[in-house]
């Protein structure tokens, strides 16, 4: 008997090494449930087979024979033409060579466990966030990575043509290798780029060619084709469940879906990145209508609309003639707010602004912007001026034009989102069909990147319009002056009609709501209510509270030099409902390296956790004397850090009910969780200043605007607003409210503490080597903890020059000439009397229209959303 050589053992020892660390990697990087029980299925049912298989393969000829058992497993699935499984196996190859610049910015640990497990099992767990590009890679990528995706498709397709076992694996690690290098090497970012919605229709193309110049398999009958077989089924309904999340339209799904499985996997994902995510139909209709442009003799023109050619003679008087219609039917004049979306290089706002005048003239599309008036043009994608990133303001613009682009959008979201930004009006240009259009039409639109749901009739789009809050609709047919006028368009003016649209907002008063106080609470109550409500926010003081102490160091504030005061920070899975709004206004965040000394003394203290049941009503203490721990270092730890989370003395660390503590010890589980850097501790980026930017866009803030107490009455001077909602401390807010509002809150107990910034390293441990980026100490002032935070190793900056500091309760004062900021901050602290309270508060809010917001309204440690 041969057994196989060394080197065919220490190749499987490393190959199994591999997988196990980098599947160790995925799993505990992806904290999604379903995600998890998802990828478990598939490597359970793929591995049973490859572990059959490799259970067996001691008893088999190829053992005997002293081969690799990894060429042998990929010969079963490569080999055999039409009576083999390569049909199915190059779908999930080729696949795979497109998931590669898909996740591009996934860990590499990702792409290593789906090449040596399952890629299925891997693209499982990659989150959504990894799948987006960065900023600076939304559009283009390095062209080496292309050429490792070429080099990749020659290998997959040397693969069945190969001839001996060791052709076989060279070819195999070949094709791993171009895989793995894009992620290894980081693509630098010197030398030339290519838009990456060609390099997802190059890959397309070759993933359709390869599928079709291969041969149709047979059922897989052995335990490698089977497995194989599995990994493509599911990479197959992935991809699906991709597109289910961008597509509105099941028709558009089911079309997708069948060219997935006309041209395959690859050629589907690759297609749809391309067409979806990368607007490859913008720049064919950008080269469409710079042709037409050079047919009618205009070489350059900044103009992008197909034109009206009722009296035009170029194409760019066409274009223009297309704006001047749209502006006079929106009757444009100089005391008009105008809102022009797909607006492109912003000539129509050129033309606009000289025509009409516009008190103001604001533009907004996904890519165009003009150098020469930048600030006319908000970059940003037309589904999002509702909310996110281009929120604009309800009634912030008196009327909307949209110059040939509708089609393009999610026409039903843009209709409702203009109703409620719109205080006039909405006029537009759109393709309509006509009645006996027949069904290629819609294909032939689909081709030109106008989706399959914004396909409407008349009748279907008046309704459309009544329904998403617009009345008095004027609609005015441009034909024959437009299509039956472009070379290409003519054959389908008989099925489609071009048409102005103007229609009024129907008048509805909004509700006024107003929020008192401008801190976390304040902000994100504000925020959630302006979909409903015109809101005012009043502050007291002379800026906004969110972030009023931070302190700018002087340097630039987007490289962080600008400190937080108090630092915030927080656990994704106990502050949940808090990043779900940070996630969705798309404010970046950063993960927090989270390691920490607590000192007792000279002694450095060890961290212990534990998860028992707590008795309703029990106090933190009760549970630990309980449990016979309060004589154990876990108690000691616990009370420290108890003691600078809650910003509470030791007594009333002790006095907090246990449910509280234990509610976000048994979300966040700091034992599992909080000492990984891979995002478990975050932090907003730069600073708050970007949430509290974000949540101040578009919105009324008056500040150095204390408000009296209301008495009964929701009129604060001189408007009566429908709502109010008191996003001060206790009692700020009883002193408002009064009356039993104010007899109530009153048992709050505040306690007060200090915080310092500084560069004094006499507050942290005395050995530097025991530094973390939390350093607690035992013995602060009046029975609490001093935490400081070394804000170097917070921000991850480890290019400043000198250390800097945040300190909690400090223990000592720091040198007067290291000192940049001291504060004094209260905070509200947990007794077991709270329960009583957080139960009346929740049966009073509303009544009179009345709400308070903070975060010793609901139960839980503070930050999360209490508004």
């Amino acid at each position: 008997m041969v057994s196989m050589s060394p080197v065919n053992y220490a190749g499987l020892a490393l190959y199994f090494v591999v997988l196990a660390i980098s599947m160790i990697a995925s799993y505990c990087s992806t904290k999604s449930g379903a995600r998890r029980g998802a990828s478990g299925l598939l490597i359970a049912v793929t591995w049973f087979y490859i572990l059959r298989f490799t259970i067996n393969y001691p008893k088999t000829s190829w053992y005997q024979d002293g081969l690799n058992l990894f060429d042998v497993a990929y010969a079963d699935v490569i080999w055999g033409q039409e009576t083999g499984n390569w049909g199915y196996t190059q779908m999930l190859l080729c696949w795979a060579i497109v998931g590669t610049v898909w996740t591009i910015n996934a860990p590499l640990y990702y792409q290593l466990f789906g090449l040596f497990g399952a890629m299925s099992g891997s693209y499982c767990l990659i989150l959504p966030e990894h799948r987006r590009e960065r900023e600076e890679d939304r559009d283009t990528v390095h062209i080496s990575l292309l050429v490792a995706c070429l080099m990749a498709f020659l290998c997959v397709w040397m693969l069945p043509m190969s001839k001996t076992y060791r052709e076989l694996s060279w070819w195999l690690w070949g094709l791993h290798v171009c895989l793995i290098v894009p992620k290894v090497l980081g693509l630098g970012r010197l030398g030339p780029r290519v838009h990456k919605g060609i390099v997802y229709l190059v890959l397309a193309f070759l993933s359709c060619l390869t599928h079709l110049a291969s041969s149709r398999s047979p059922w897989p009958s052995s335990d490698c084709q089977i497995s194989i077989s599995v990994d493509v089924l599911a990479s197959s309904l992935l991809t699906i469940s991709f597109m289910t999340e961008q597509l509105s339209s099941p028709i558009s799904l089911l079309l997708w879906t069948l060219v997935l499985y006309i041209a395959s996997p690859g050629f589907a994902l690759g297609a749809f990145l391309a067409f979806y995510h990368h607007d490859l139909h913008s720049l064919i209709v950008t080269a469409l209508q710079s042709q037409v442009a050079r047919v009618f003799g205009q070489e350059s023109t900044a103009w992008m609309n197909l034109g009206y050619w009722k009296s035009a003679k170029s194409y760019g008087e066409a274009c223009q003639s297309l704006a001047e219609v749209i502006g006079q039917e929106a009757q444009l004049c100089e005391a008009d707010e105008v809102l022009c979306v797909g607006c492109g290089q912003g000539q129509e706002l050129q033309f606009f602004r000289e025509r009409f005048h516009p008190t103001r003239l604001q533009g907004l599309d996904a890519h165009g912007t003009r150098p020469e008036a930048p600030e006319e043009i908000r970059v940003g994608r037309v589904e999002e001026m509702a909310h996110g990133v281009n929120h604009i303001r309800c009634g912030e613009f008196s009327k909307i034009l949209a110059v040939d682009c509708v089609y393009h959008f999610q026409k039903a979201r843009f209709l409702r989102d203009s109703a409620k930004l719109a205080r006039e009006s909405l006029s537009m240009t759109d393709v309509v069909l006509r009645p006996d259009a027949p069904w290629w039409i819609r294909l032939l639109l689909c081709a030109m990147n106008i989706q399959w749901s914004n396909h409407w009739t008349e009748p279907q789009y008046r309704k459309a319009l009544e329904e998403a809050g617009f009345s008095k609709i004027s609609w005015k047919s441009l034909e024959p002056h437009v299509l039956s006028q472009l070379p290409g368009l003519s054959s389908l003016a008989p099925y489609l009609d071009y048409v102005l649209i103007h229609a009024e907002v129907k008048k509805h008063p909004r509700p006024l709501a107003a929020v008192i106080g401008s801190g976390m609470s304040g902000l994100i109550a504000a925020h959630l209510l302006e979909a409903t409500h015109d809101v005012v926010i009043f502050e007291a003081g002379p800026k906004c509270g969110l972030v009023g102490l931070q302190e700018d160091l002087g340097g630039d504030r987007d490289d962080g030099v600008a400190v937080d005061v108090p630092l915030r920070f927080m656990m994704p899975h106990y502050y949940q409902e808090l990043l779900q709004v940070i996630r969705q206004l798309k404010i970046p965040t950063k993960a927090v390296p989270y390691n920490a000394a607590y000192q007792c003394g000279d002694e450095m203290l060890m961290f212990t956790v534990f998860f028992r049941p707590e008795l309703p009503n029990e106090t933190f203490l009760e549970y630990m004397k309980r449990h016979k721990l309060h004589d154990h270092e876990a108690y000691r730890i616990y009370s420290l850090h108890l003691s600078w989370m809650l910003s509470c003395t030791y007594e009333q660390a002790n006095g907090t009910p246990a449910g509280v503590i234990l509610g976000f010890i048994r979300a966040s589980n700091p034992f599992v969780r909080m000492y990984q850097s891979s995002g478990n501790i975050l932090r907003v980026y730069p600073t708050m200043r970007a949430l509290q930017d974000r949540l101040l866009e578009g919105k009324v803030l008056k500040v150095n605007s204390p408000v009296a107490p209301f008495n009964g009455s929701r009129e604060i001077d001189g408007t009566m607003y429908d709502a109010v909602i008191v996003a001060t401390d206790a009692p700020a807010a009883g002193y408002l409210l009064g009356g039993e509002w104010q007899a109530m809150l009153s048992k709050i107990h505040y306690q007060k503490g200090r915080i310092i910034v500084h560069k004094d390293p006499a507050l942290m441990p005395p050995k530097k080597e025991d530094w973390r980026t939390f350093n607690v100490r035992e013995d602060g002032p009046d029975s609490t903890c001093q935490i400081t935070v070394w804000l170097n190793k917070f921000w991850g900056r480890d290019d400043l020059s000198e250390n800097l500091f945040e300190t909690w309760n400090p223990a000592q004062e720091c040198s007067p000439d290291l000192k940049v900021k001291d504060v004094q901050l209260s905070r509200a602290t947990y007794t077991t009397a709270m329960h009583e309270l957080w139960s009346w508060i929740q049966e009073k809010q509303g009544q009179d229209g009345f709400y308070v917001a903070g975060a010793y309204t609901l139960e839980g440690m503070s930050l999360s959303l209490s508004c």
